[in-house]
C-alpha cells in the first residue's frame, strides 16, 4: 500500500462524525478453531450446529454438543433401528456418514500423526479463504476476520462501498472499494495477549455517503489444553473405525492357518467344525477387516508378510494412535463449541491425553504408547505430558532454568506395598512463555487407583483367565477393590503434586483447572449394575461375563472414588473428608453433573423401549453355516457412531470399532480376541457419551471465560 492511501484510511477513521454503533457492522474470525488448518472442516461442525441451534436470540440449548453430535454422526438412512436396517434404507451418504464425521478431518489438522514421536506442530499451514498462514500453533500472531453490513444497512446498499482499516496499536492502514453485498476479508488482524495491542478500527463509507465505524473488531483468542488419560484422549472412539467383510471371517487358532480357514471366503467353502447353526457357534471364529486380497479377489497366505502388511493398513486410524487420541474426546468437542458459538473467539487448542495414563506414567513419567511399538516406525515411549506442554508453551531457545522436585508415592501394580520416585522438571521462567493457559481440561485419577484392573475384576472370575494377556502386557491385569483402596489412599500427594507441577511450571490458575469425575459404566437401564445378563455385549470372548456381586464391590470403590476426589478438589464441598495432602483442596473445579446422565445407560443398558431387538444388536456377529450369512447383522454394516442407548462401549462394541491387536505376535493368535476386546476401549464412552460430557463442561467453561473476559475488561 503507497503512503498517501495509508493516511488517508488513519484520517478516514480518526474524522468519523458520527461513529456507528457495533451492530452495524456484523464480523467473525475465520475458521476459528485453531486445531484444523483448514475452514471447510469448522464449516462442518459450524453448519451441523446451526442446523440445531435454534433462534439466534434464545439461549444456547443445554444438550447442544449431543445435538451437534446427533446431526453430524446419525447415519444417512430412513431406518436406523438396527445395522441391517439401516443398510437396507441407505442413502446416497451412507458409507461416509456410517464411519462418522471425524474421518473427515484426521489429516486436516495442526497434528502430526505420522512423526515420531507424534506431534504439535510447531507452526502451521492453516488455509482460509484467501490463502495460507504460517501460524504459531500455541500464540498466533492475526486471525482472519470477515465483516459485512448488519442486514438494515445491506438491504438500502446498492453499489459499492469504500473499507478502510488499520491496526488500533497503529501501523499501516487498508483501503479497499468493493461491492457492499461482498463482505470485507481482513486477512490478518493483529493478535497480542495484551488487548490494547489486538484488532482493527473499521470504517465503511456507504453508496450514499454514510459512514459506519466499528473501532473495536478484537478477537479473543483462549489457549485450552487437556490432560490425563482416556476417558479424556476418546479412547474407544478412533477418528476412522475398522471397516469389516461382509463375507470372511477370521479364526483365531495359530494351527489355523490355511487360507481356506483363516481367512476363508464363505460361499462353497469347508466348515472344518465351526457352527452349524447361529445359537452354536466357534468363539474362536470373528468378523474379519475388510483388506485389499479381498477387493481385489485374492486371499494372501495368513503367516506371509503381505498379509501382516494389509491387516496393519486397515486397521482404526488415531489422531494419535500411541495415545489412542481422537477427536471425540469431549476436550475436543468443548474447544469446538466455545469457537461455535461466539464467533469473535478463537480457540488454540491441545490435547495431549493420552489412554493408559496416570500421574506417574503419563503425566510427570513417560509411558508405553497404545499401540504401534514394533518396526521401522515404531515409536518406543510417549514423551511425559508435562514434558510435552512444556515444550510448545517455551519460546524457543529459552532456558530452563527453573528446576523442581516432586515426590510422588509409586506401586508395582496389582502390589500393596507403597515406595515414592522423585521427578525433576525444569520448567522456563514466565518470561519465556509464550503466553499464559486460558483453561485446563484434566481427567486423571482412574489409573492410579487400578481402573482396568477393576474392570478385569467384575467381568471375570479369576485372575487365570486373563493370565494370558497379563503376560503379554506385562502387568497385573486384575485385583480386587482392596488393592484399589491402597492406591486411594496416596492419590491425593500425587494429586497434591500435580497441582503444584501446573502452577510452577506454567503459572496455571488452578481455578481454571476442570478436573472431571468419571463417568459411571457399569448401571443397566434399571440403574442397577449388570449381571442380570451376565454375557451381554461380552460374547466376543467365552470367559468374559458380568458377576453381580463383583460388579457390586466395583461400583462400591467408584462411589467412594468420586467422594474422595472431591475432596482434594475442596475438602469444603462435602462433610466428612479425610485429611488429605492436598489440604482445603487443590482448587480445581470437580465437574460431576454429566454422571446422572450414565446412570442407567451403562454398558449393559438396553434400551427400554425395544429392549429385546437391543439386545439382539449387542451380540457379536458370527457366521451363521446354517444360512451362510453373519447374524444377528453383518459386521460390514456395523454403526460405531449411530445412536444407542448405552453411552458406554461394551467389549462387542469395541471389537468392532477399534480392533486394536497386538503386535509381536501372529494376528490368527487364540490371545488376540480378548486383547482386541480389552484394548480397544471396552467400558469407555461412545462418542454421544463423551458429547454428553462436553454438554456439562462447556458450561464451567464458559464461566470461567466470561469472568476473564469482565477481568479484562476493567
Amino acid at each position: 500500500m503507497t503512503r498517501r492511501v495509508a493516511s488517508a484510511a488513519v484520517v478516514t477513521l480518526a474524522l468519523a462524525a458520527s461513529p456507528a454503533a457495533a451492530a452495524d457492522l456484523l464480523w467473525e474470525v475465520e475458521n476459528p478453531f485453531r486445531f484444523f488448518k483448514r475452514t471447510s472442516a469448522f464449516d462442518l461442525h459450524e453448519r451441523a450446529y446451526k442446523a440445531v441451534r435454534g433462534a439466534a436470540e434464545d439461549p444456547v440449548p443445554g444438550n447442544i454438543v449431543w445435538r451437534t453430535e446427533r446431526r453430524l454422526n446419525d447415519p444417512d438412512c430412513r431406518d436406523a433401528s438396527s445395522p441391517a436396517a439401516c443398510a437396507a434404507t441407505a442413502g446416497r451418504n451412507y458409507e461416509r456418514s456410517r464411519l462418522g464425521w471425524a474421518a473427515q478431518t484426521l489429516d486436516v489438522n495442526c497434528y502430526d500423526r505420522n512423526a515420531r514421536p507424534r506431534r504439535y506442530l510447531v507452526t502451521c499451514d492453516r488455509q482460509y479463504s484467501w490463502g495460507t498462514a504460517k501460524e504459531d500453533t500455541i500464540l498466533p500472531d492475526a486471525h482472519t476476520v470477515i465483516v459485512r453490513l448488519a442486514p438494515q444497512h445491506l438491504a438500502s446498499a446498492a453499489g459499492d462501498c469504500t473499507w478502510t482499516w488499520r491496526p488500533r496499536r497503529g501501523g499501516a492502514g487498508e483501503t479497499v472499494r468493493q461491492s457492499c453485498a461482498v463482505p470485507l476479508v481482513i486477512k490478518r488482524v493483529p493478535f497480542s495477549t495484551q488487548r490494547a495491542a489486538s484488532g482493527v478500527a473499521v470504517a465503511v463509507r456507504l453508496p450514499d455517503g454514510r459512514e459506519l465505524v466499528d473501532s473495536h473488531i478484537v478477537v479473543e483468542d483462549v489457549l485450552i489444553v487437556a490432560m490425563g488419560d482416556s476417558f479424556a484422549s476418546g479412547e474407544s472412539n478412533p477418528d476412522r473405525p475398522v471397516v469389516f467383510s461382509a463375507g470372511r471371517e477370521m479364526v483365531y487358532d495359530p494351527v489355523n492357518t490355511r487360507d481356506e480357514v483363516a481367512t476363508r471366503s464363505m460361499r462353497g467353502a469347508p466348515t472344518y467344525g465351526i457352527a452349524s447353526a447361529p445359537e452354536v457357534v466357534n468363539p474362536k471364529s470373528l468378523p474379519k477387516r475388510l483388506m485389499e486380497d479381498e477387493e481385489r479377489g485374492l486371499i494372501y497366505r495368513p503367516s506371509s508378510a503381505e498379509f501382516q502388511a494389509a491387516f496393519d493398513k486397515r486397521g482404526a486410524q488415531w489422531l494419535s494412535a500411541d495415545c489412542h487420541r481422537s477427536q471425540y474426546g469431549y476436550p475436543f468437542r468443548v474447544g469446538l463449541q466455545l469457537a461455535l458459538e461466539n464467533r469473535h473467539r478463537a480457540v488454540s487448542f491441545v490435547s495431549l491425553a493420552c489412554s493408559g495414563s496416570d500421574t506417574v506414567e503419563g503425566l510427570f513419567g513417560p509411558r508405553e504408547p497404545r499401540e504401534q511399538t514394533t518396526g521401522p516406525n515404531a515409536q518406543r515411549v510417549v514423551v511425559p505430558q508435562l514434558d510435552q506442554l512444556t515444550e510448545l508453551i517455551c519460546r524457543p531457545g529459552a532456558p530452563r532454568a527453573r528446576d523442581a522436585v516432586y515426590t510422588l508415592p509409586t506401586y508395582a501394580h496389582g502390589s500393596t506395598s507403597i515406595g515414592q520416585q522423585t521427578f525433576t522438571k525444569f520448567w522456563c521462567p514466565p518470561e519465556s512463555r509464550k503466553r499464559p493457559i486460558d483453561l485446563v481440561l484434566l481427567s486423571i485419577g482412574g489409573n492410579d487407583v487400578g481402573f482396568g484392573a477393576l474392570v478385569a475384576y467384575g467381568i471375570t472370575e479369576s485372575a487365570a483367565d486373563l493370565a494370558p494377556i497379563a503376560g503379554l502386557v506385562g502387568r497385573q491385569l486384575r485385583f480386587e477393590p482392596h488393592v484399589a483402596r491402597v492406591y486411594l489412599d496416596v492419590l491425593d500427594r500425587r494429586m497434591k503434586a500435580l497441582k503444584d507441577a501446573l502452577v510452577d511450571g506454567f503459572g496455571v490458575d488452578p481455578s481454571t483447572v476442570l478436573h472431571n469425575a468419571y463417568e459411571p459404566v457399569q448401571f443397566d437401564e434399571t440403574g442397577r449394575v449388570c449381571g442380570m445378563q451376565p454375557t451381554i455385549g461380552l460374547d466376543v470372548h467365552p470367559k468374559l461375563h458380568y458377576g453381580s456381586a463383583r460388579v457390586q464391590e466395583v461400583s462400591d470403590f467408584t462411589r467412594d472414588l468420586q467422594a474422595r476426589m472431591e475432596c482434594m478438589a475442596d475438602a469444603r464441598r462435602r462433610p466428612g473428608c479425610p485429611r488429605l495432602a492436598t489440604g482445603s483442596g487443590t482448587g480445581f473445579r470437580f465437574v460431576a453433573e454429566h454422571t446422572a446422565m450414565f446412570a442407567r445407560r451403562g454398558v449393559c443398558a438396553r434400551d427400554p423401549q425395544r429392549t429385546l431387538a437391543d439386545q439382539i444388536n449387542m451380540m457379536m456377529p458370527r457366521l451363521s453355516q446354517r444360512i451362510d450369512e453373519f447374524q444377528p447383522y453383518s459386521p460390514a454394516v456395523a454403526l460405531p457412531y449411530g445412536k444407542r442407548w448405552r453411552l458406554i462401549h461394551s467389549p462387542n462394541d469395541a471389537f468392532l470399532t477399534a480392533n486394536t491387536h497386538r503386535e509381536g505376535i501372529s494376528p490368527f493368535d487364540i490371545l488376540q480376541p480378548a486383547y482386541a476386546a480389552l484394548y480397544s476401549g471396552a467400558f469407555h464412552p461412545t462418542a454421544e457419551g463423551h458429547a454428553i460430557v462436553a454438554d456439562a463442561v462447556v458450561r464451567h467453561a464458559r464461566d470461567i471465560l466470561d469472568r476473564r473476559a469482565i477481568v479484562d475488561v476493567r
